[in-house]
């Protein structure tokens, strides 16, 4: 029997590649074909098994998850069961039905944000891109249109850096994005408003219109960050915009921090993330903008550009 390679795709077939043999013609070797999902991080296993861990000695629990400074363990209904260890490894079970992509959102999602926490790396819940030389991240509430909204300014000439989740480390004492993304997740709605096709694009979950989204522009690499743009949906005509400074700006961009619940059983993060917060504030600018619901993202983006990013940093 072929032995499973943690994190690879094996073939038994030399060749010949996967799109010319339909497995239900070779039923015998279809337990020989192993899924290679899609992690951030290099260097770390991500291997299936058939008994995840627990985590020992959970300092918090829950029906969801557990965890405590090292380990971490969640449990999804209809995906699979996930279990992290000090930053390096993670195991996966996935239940009967699961697909490739329903696993992959939450292995780069709630799993990758526990690596980065045991690894202390400041996790940052916003979507970047490049603009002008601009790092420059878009933050807000689930539907506030963080994705929508930096896919439309990588459309525009942009480029793309990161989607949800976006790790900070430093580099003398500058916030650096590590740019580790290659696709962006976006509702069927918002494809059609950008006037990208659906078809082709994986879709996420069974029940769900929202797509995962190849970018090209994405090379890697690591930005200074520059900029923090808060955005919200408000009852106003027309997009608003102000500038947060002093101390409410380590306030703003705590509440940005990326699964900040996940520290009730990490305690060790807080100082270092009080730190680190405090670093970020000192070097970026901070805005928040109020969106009227409804707004076409193309109008959303001219308003950023005109009013904020050419004006405020004089990149006009």
């Amino acid at each position: 029997m072929v032995t499973e390679f943690i994190g690879d795709l094996y073939w038994p077939f030399p060749g010949l590649s996967y799109n010319t043999i339909s497995l239900h013609l070779v039923p015998c070797f279809a337990r020989f074909i192993y899924m290679k999902l899609r992690f951030p991080i290099k260097g770390v296993s991500v291997r299936k098994v058939e008994s995840v861990r627990s985590v020992l000695n959970p300092i918090y629990a829950d029906s969801y998850w557990q965890m405590n400074q090292h380990e971490f363990a969640m449990v999804v209904e209809g995906v699979g069961r996930f279990y992290a260890r000090h930053g390096q490894e993670v195991e996966y079970l996935p239940e009967k039905g699961a697909t490739r992509e329903s696993l992959e959102l939450y292995l780069n999602g709630s799993v990758y944000g526990a690596i980065l926490h045991q690894r202390q790396v400041l996790p940052l819940h916003g979507s970047c891109f490049l603009e002008r030389d601009l790092g420059i991240m878009i933050c807000g509430e689930s539907g506030a249109g963080k994705s929508s909204l930096t896919t439309a300014f990588c459309i525009d000439g942009s480029e793309f850096l990161t989607d949800d989740v976006t790790p900070i480390t430093f580099e003398d004492g500058i916030p650096v994005i590590n740019a580790l993304s290659d696709r962006i997740k976006l509702w069927d709605h918002t494809l059609s408003q950008l006037g990208l096709s659906k078809a082709g694009l994986k879709r996420i979950e069974r029940r769900a219109d929202k797509f995962y989204l190849e970018m090209e522009t994405g090379r890697g690499g690591r930005y200074p960050l520059n900029m923090v743009i808060g955005l919200t949906v408000g009852e106003v005509a027309e997009p608003a915009f102000r500038e947060i400074e002093g101390a409410a700006k380590v306030a703003a961009l705590r509440n940005e921090v990326y699964r900040w619940e996940y520290l009730q059983g990490m305690p060790d993060n807080e100082p270092k993330y009080f730190s680190d917060l405090v670093s970020v504030a000192k070097s970026v600018r901070v805005f928040e903008v109020t969106r009227p619901d409804g707004i076409p993202v193309r109008d959303l983006v001219k308003f950023i550009r005109e009013e904020i990013i050419y004006k405020v940093s004089g990149k006009g």
